[in-house]
This record gives structure tokens, C-alpha cells and sequence, in this order.
């Protein structure tokens, strides 16, 4: 059985894919640049913030990717969730781990992460909300994760870490969580296959199939 359940957002539990790509090319239109196709910005996705916008706009001029941010911010903050959905299962398998510990780690800055989580109605289910290293660095770095752990006082054994990306297999692998990734979300299968996580599911709602057969 395992004491903690820790999860990824975008990608993992909620699509948020339509509106940051909306977001983003909002942004790219205000700054005369190309937009990009939902598929293209969903690659993006993963790093925080102003990883997005550096990849969108393909530029390392910091001023502009600082512009770019500014613009983002403004038109997601009042369309975060326009079209955003949890995927199907995602209740479930919270009903499924509410006698135990949950929380989100993700690098999407605050305040988006908490009021996405409030929109969709399953803010409730989550002891902590970790977003867009807010007191720790960004994932794939451990540190959040290992905190979290020592706040809650479990072990990494008693811990299962759940995501949509090769971030999340790195940050899972540094902590020594076991770390089940399901192949819905944003990241192509493959690159996800080569990332080798411990398991690889289809969706939330194989993950909840395999929650059950183990016994977690």
C-alpha cells in the first residue's frame, strides 16, 4: 500500500492543452510571430512558465520571453479553463487514495495551479499544491518532492509519484519513488517509453486497474 500519492497536472489529471495553446498563441499573435498548432505548444509543456514561452517563440532573448510571459499571463489567467477537462478516471482514482495522503507537484506557477485545481472541484482531495517552484526549484530537480515526503513523514517506498512526462520519470527516479506514468497527456509514447518509467499506462483509468491489482 503506498501512504503518499503524489501527481502531475497538465497532462495527468486535468487536459489543459486547448487553452495554454490558445494562451500562447494569443501571445504569439501580440508579438508578430507565427502561431502554432495545439500538438506543437502541448511539446512545450513541462518546464514552467517561461520554458513555454522560450520554446514557443524559439528565442533566448530573455526580454522578449519575459514579454512574451507578461502576455500570456494576462489572457490565461481569465481563460484557464475555457476548455480545460479532467480526464476521465481522475475522480475515481482520487476516491479511490482519499484514505490516504495526495498532493500535487507541478510546474505550473501559482496562482493557475490552485484555481484550475478549484474550477475542475478537486482542490479538496489534496493535502499540498507544489507549483512552478514556488519555495523549491522546478521538477526534474527533487527537492519538492523529498520535502514533501519529510513533511508528511513517509518514505520513498511508501510513495507513488504520478505523471504524463520524462520530467516526472527523472524527478521520481532522483527521489526513489516508483513512478507510474500514463501516455495521455502531452509527451509523445515514445519519448516517454525511452524514458523508461517504472510503469507505462494509457490513461488514469489503467492506472486505477493497477492500483487495485497491487494492492496500493
Amino acid at each position: 500500500m503506498k501512504s503518499l500519492i503524489v501527481y502531475d497536472l497538465d497532462g495527468t489529471l486535468v487536459d489543459t492543452g486547448e487553452d495554454i495553446a490558445q494562451a500562447v498563441n494569443h501571445m504569439l499573435t501580440r508579438l508578430s510571430a507565427a502561431p502554432l498548432s495545439l500538438d506543437e505548444v502541448r511539446q512545450s509543456v513541462g518546464r514552467g512558465l517561461h520554458d513555454l514561452i522560450r520554446r514557443c517563440l524559439k528565442t533566448d532573448d530573455e526580454a522578449r520571453v519575459a514579454q512574451g510571459a507578461r502576455l500570456f499571463e494576462a489572457y490565461y489567467g481569465d481563460h484557464l479553463t475555457d476548455h480545460s477537462v479532467l480526464y476521465p478516471g481522475v475522480r475515481q482514482v482520487l476516491e479511490h487514495f482519499k484514505t490516504r495522503t495526495q498532493a500535487v507537484l507541478t510546474n505550473k506557477p501559482p496562482p493557475y495551479a490552485q484555481d484550475l485545481l478549484r474550477a475542475v472541484g478537486i482542490a479538496g482531495y489534496f493535502l499540498a499544491v507544489l507549483a512552478g517552484g514556488e519555495a523549491s526549484p522546478k521538477k526534474p530537480d527533487p527537492t519538492a518532492l523529498r520535502l514533501l515526503m519529510a513533511r508528511v513523514r513517509v518514505q520513498p517506498q511508501d510513495t507513488l509519484l504520478v505523471g504524463d512526462s520524462a520530467i516526472d520519470v527523472a524527478t521520481g527516479r532522483a527521489a526513489g519513488v516508483f513512478t507510474v506514468i500514463v501516455s495521455q497527456g502531452f509527451e509523445d509514447p515514445r519519448q516517454l517509453r525511452a524514458a523508461s518509467p517504472d510503469v507505462l499506462v494509457k490513461n488514469v483509468e489503467a492506472l486505477l486497474a493497477l492500483a487495485k491489482r497491487r494492492g496500493w
